[in-house]
């Protein structure tokens, strides 16, 4: 370097933009009820097609990419021993002791736990709905914006998943009343609310009853040719 020569800094590289970090998805799976009309041992362990709804909720939570998380109530301890045999995926479990208080107290206690399980945002599931998938859950994920509450729709009709920021789900939580879930909020806030149609890939129906389990059945079994 000669006299009076001055040193260039070399241009700074350029930042590469930072990635923006995916946002972690808990389903919330409302599995605390009694299911007294289908006997009482909780609708987390009735059987269908040789897989609990508990199961089957679990399955569908983990292929659509989000992180399961069970709310349970009556008969905790032995639907928690079930699950321990018999669960093929990592669970996450809540207990609701105030489960008789109905559907608000279960989101209020998955919400909450969601919560402290560093949850994002929240697809909320229940469990007695086999129909709903992990395409179903995946769809209406794929559709939720931020801001807004995503909800999916079979023919019409309004059913789950849910999907709410965690914000917006722990505000629909504290809302709820009684066996009403997220309504009350949904409905006080519908300049929220895209819904998302899964009437091509989901089954709405619930098994709250014997003959609805019946009916589910029959409509899976596969035709047969006379």
């Amino acid at each position: 370097m000669t006299d009076g020569q001055q040193l260039r800094p070399h241009p700074a590289a350029p930042r590469t933009p930072a990635t923006p970090k995916p946002a972690r998805t808990v389903t919330v799976i409302l599995a605390a009820g009694e299911g007294s009309r289908l006997g009482s041992r909780g609708k987390a362990l009735v059987s269908v097609d040789g897989r609990t709804l508990m199961q089957r909720a679990v399955q569908a939570a983990t292929d659509a990419g989000t992180v399961p998380l069970l709310v349970l109530g009556h008969r905790a301890e032995q639907v928690r021993a079930v699950l321990d045999e018999t669960a093929t995926v990592a669970t996450e479990v809540v207990i609701c002791p105030t489960w008789q208080q109905g559907l608000s107290a279960s989101l209020r206690a998955g919400v909450q736990g969601a919560r402290e399980r560093g949850a994002d945002r929240v697809a909320v599931v229940l469990v007695d709905q086999p129909g709903i998938g992990a395409e179903a859950l995946r769809t209406v994920l794929d559709a939720h914006h931020p801001g807004r509450i995503a909800r999916g729709a079979v023919r019409g009709r309004p059913t789950h998943p849910v999907v709410l920021e965690i914000q917006a789900a722990l505000d629909a939580a504290a809302a709820a009343q009684d066996d009403e879930g997220a309504r009350a909020y949904l409905r006080a806030h519908p300049e929220l609310l895209d819904t998302i149609d899964l009437t091509w890939c989901a089954d709405d129906a619930d098994i709250d009853t014997p003959e609805d389990l019946l009916r589910w059945r029959a409509a899976q079994a596969p035709e047969t040719s006379g």
